[in-house]
């Protein structure tokens, strides 16, 4: 490091760690990125927002028809407009997964609703014409589950699992293998997403060098830096969120990333988590070095390797159950906890 960047650096902590100045201005790049990138119905900026828009829109009929009681013609307008905008969608992009899915759903709304044609005829005319000639393939609608197959699949020592993954900062000289990693990130896709909107990128970096200067930038793995055998950035991408969601983007992007983890240690993958806490203009610099758009929040970083034969982790204690839940129950033993 030249003596200008260690002087660059000093300066950099002592603003953006010790003055307020450098909260303000963290912040306010903060609030450049989402409103530049958020959607509104009336601003579908590009491709990524007008798909989360739809989908944010078309889950609300999925979720209508998978409530125990649905209302017969439920969601009227909200269709009407669904169907308007997926074709304004369809004349800019073409028919895409997402189309399908938006039509597989509506013909599920269709076959629920078989007297919509004698109650609402113009309505059920507009929801046919805009279907017609779909098979269906189950891409969007709801599907049946029984309890049976749910207990067949949590039929598993789950505690053992998830007791078992911890971060790694020592890791073993082997490569991990490229389909590990995509295995690990095909399980991770099922994670939680608000109105299934799947905001999440992972990005994968295996080149040394590369892997190297983005982990310096980080600054929180000195000691295994070398260690780390790849790295992974997990994002979230602004644009598949309204104007009143800042906070999801890392509510998504958190719930995926521990989906990721856990996919990882399915593959016997050791991970170390690493924040991405960083003065916004290291975050420009990490986004320029590793190819990430503007509209992409960073989520975290995983470092990631093989498993050496014996190693040590920290015993990282965990709080108890009674620090942590607060029943409001009326009745219940303390002592269960």
């Amino acid at each position: 490091m030249t003596l200008s960047q260690r002087i660059k650096g000093k300066i950099y902590a002592f603003v953006f760690w010790k003055t307020n100045l450098g909260d303000f201005v963290n912040k306010v790049y903060d609030l450049k990125i989402f409103y530049k990138y958020a959607f509104t119905e009336k601003k579908l900026r590009n491709r990524s927002s007008f798909e989360a828009f739809l989908t944010k829109q078309y889950h609300i009929v999925e979720k209508g028809l998978a409530l125990p009681n649905s209302r017969p013609g439920f969601g009227k307008p909200k269709i009407t407009l669904l169907i308007l905008k997926t074709k304004q969608y369809q004349e800019r992009f073409g028919e895409d997964r997402i189309v399908i899915n938006i039509k597989q759903t509506l013909k599920q709304y269709l076959d629920r609703n078989k007297l919509l044609k004698e109650k609402d005829y113009e309505y059920h005319e507009l929801i046919f014409d805009f279907v017609s000639g779909m098979d269906f393939q189950e891409k969007g609608g709801v599907k049946k589950i029984s309890k049976s197959d749910i207990n067949n699949y949590t039929n598993i020592d789950f505690s053992k699992f998830i007791k078992s993954r911890t971060s790694v900062r020592n890791f073993s000289d082997l490569d991990v293998l490229h389909d590990e990693v995509f295995k690990a990130v095909d399980l991770a896709r099922f994670a939680p997403s608000v109105c299934n909107r799947q905001s999440w990128k992972v990005h994968y970096y295996k080149d040394r060098d590369i892997k190297n200067t983005l982990l310096k930038l980080q600054g929180g793995n000195g000691g295994f830096t070398d260690s780390i055998n790849q790295l992974l950035i997990v994002t979230s991408e602004v644009s598949r969120f309204t104007k009143l969601e800042s906070n999801q983007v890392y509510v998504d992007g958190g719930l995926f990333a521990m989906n990721l983890l856990l996919g990882l240690h399915s593959q016997n993958i050791a991970s170390c988590c690493l924040n991405t806490c960083f003065p916004y203009i290291v975050e420009k610099e990490v986004k320029k070095l590793a190819k990430i758009p503007e509209s992409e929040r960073l989520i975290m970083m995983i470092g990631i390797g093989n498993f050496k034969e014996n190693f040590e982790v920290a015993i990282s204690n965990r709080m108890e159950v009674k620090q942590i839940l607060t029943s409001h129950n009326n009745n219940y033993d303390e002592a269960d906890y």
